[in-house]
């Protein structure tokens, strides 16, 4: 169960990915508008959408990744809670945008990016901490939101390609790591009685 929960939080997130940068190119063609009005608008918030609720299936992926381990990984459990919890909440809201046709409870949407800065910092020190993925997903887990929230000021669709790269890293990181051997956890013996 635990390798095919890391495989599909590998594939979700390198899908994750690839729809962030649909996202990027489709905002760099026709800037996103308040009120969604041509057709670019909607696959840019159709796009994101998925993207953000296949990030929460990468989360599980990484989670799952966190207890096959056999160490303590409560901090993981709650920093995967926040993270998920904040993807798939701005992905609903994107849902209802798109029914509404515009940009709606945009105070709803901001407290929701900082339950995602919270819950991608927390998880991205346990990534680093337990050396789940490469060190650099820890990394960007930690600065790819926040960055690319700033970043948006210099270029349009800034936060769209750190979100990518993050999320295609986590990915196919996920993917790598679902047949590995698992280490031992710390304190245990690696000799077979």
């Amino acid at each position: 169960m635990s390798e095919r929960t890391i495989k599909s939080g590998g594939v979700a997130g390198v899908l994750a990915a690839a729809l962030f940068i649909l996202s990027a190119v489709t905002d760099t063609v026709a800037p996103i508008d308040v009120d969604y009005d041509s057709p670019n608008e909607y696959v840019y918030v159709a796009a994101s959408t998925v993207a953000f609720l296949a990030v929460v299936v990468a989360v599980i992926g990484v989670r799952a990744l966190a207890a096959r381990t056999g160490r303590p990984a409560r901090l993981a459990t709650v920093a995967a809670w926040l993270v998920g919890v904040g993807y798939g909440a701005v992905g609903l809201l994107n849902i209802v945008n798109l029914l509404v046709g515009g940009r709606s409870l945009v105070m709803v949407r901001l407290g929701f990016a900082v339950v995602i800065l919270v819950g991608s910092a927390i998880l991205g020190v346990v990534v680093l901490r337990m050396h789940l993925l490469p060190w650099w997903c820890g990394a960007l887990l930690v600065v790819a939101f926040p960055v690319g929230h700033f970043a948006n000021a210099l270029f349009a669709s800034a936060e769209n390609i750190l979100l990518a790269l993050l999320w295609g890293w986590v990915g196919v990181s996920l993917l790598v790591r679902a047949t590995a051997p698992v280490e031992p956890a710390v304190g245990q013996s690696t000799r077979v009685s």
